[in-house]
Order: structure tokens, then C-alpha cells, then sequence
């Protein structure tokens, strides 16, 4: 059998809407997915806990929604679908989509009682199968956080 390897790259970006000095930290490293087996093709990967978001949320409701900052692409053309890529906060359900062109909602909150909320993330892939040319595609998110 041939091999192939498709890395898929995840960075980030951040941005603060209705900026009330509240503020969204990224930490953590963007994971890679790589496929060399057919099982890798076949079957979903997870990324536990592959980063944490750390909000300083100024005792002030808030939420944080996230999208797709364009295409996910190869140098050649070959695209994958925003939809085969999820998020979820650790462990829980459901499964999020990745959306190209609306923001998804990823949490919501009312607190009042302390300035910083912590959540680490999972990220996923679904089954690519044998759809996708070879190569690194790279996924740009966009996380938003707004105050209520």
C-alpha cells in the first residue's frame, strides 16, 4: 500500500468584540493530524484537551462563539469541507461544528462571582476517507468573545 500523509494544521486567532476590557487567552499548541494508515482515514481523531481558553471576564456575563477564517485548503486547490472539523469543550457532547460562514456558539456565561473561567478543548476530525488529495491543510479559527 501507498502511504500518504495528510498533516492538517489548526492555528488560531482571537479577537475581542464589544471590548469592555475583558479578555480571551489561547494557550496551548494547534495539533496536527496526520494519516498514514487506513485505519487514520476510516476513523474520527481526537485531539483532547489540545488547547485552553482562559477568559478574564470582569465579573460580566459573556460568550464565545467561534468560525473558520476562510478556506481549508491545500497550496494545490484540494479543499476540505469546514463540517468534517468539530470543537467541543473537554469531554462533553456534542460535537460543534466548524462553520466557513457563521459563527457557532461554544459557551455562555453568567458569572458574576469571579473574573476568570478556564476551559480546555477538544478538537476532532471526522472520517476523510480517501476523498482528499495528500498534502498540509491548515484550518484558521477565529474565536470570538463577547459580554451579554
Amino acid at each position: 500500500m501507498k502511504k500518504i500523509l495528510l498533516c492538517i494544521l489548526i492555528s488560531f486567532l482571537w479577537h475581542i468584540a464589544k471590548a469592555q476590557k475583558m479578555s480571551l487567552d489561547i494557550i496551548g499548541t494547534a495539533p496536527d493530524f496526520n494519516y498514514t494508515t487506513i485505519s487514520d482515514y476510516e476513523n474520527q481523531k481526537v485531539a483532547n484537551n489540545a488547547i485552553r481558553l482562559k477568559v478574564d471576564t470582569k465579573r460580566k456575563n459573556f460568550q464565545i462563539g467561534f468560525r473558520s477564517d476562510g478556506p481549508i485548503k491545500t497550496n494545490s486547490g484540494q479543499s476540505i469541507p469546514a463540517e468534517k472539523f468539530s470543537i467541543r469543550i473537554h469531554n462533553t457532547i456534542p460535537l460543534i461544528p466548524l462553520s466557513s460562514t457563521n459563527d457557532q456558539h461554544l459557551i455562555s456565561n453568567n458569572r458574576k462571582d469571579k473574573d476568570e473561567e478556564t476551559y480546555y478543548l477538544d478538537f476532532i476530525v471526522a472520517p476523510l476517507y480517501f476523498d482528499y488529495d495528500p498534502g498540509s491543510y491548515v484550518v484558521n479559527i477565529l474565536f470570538t468573545l463577547t459580554s451579554d
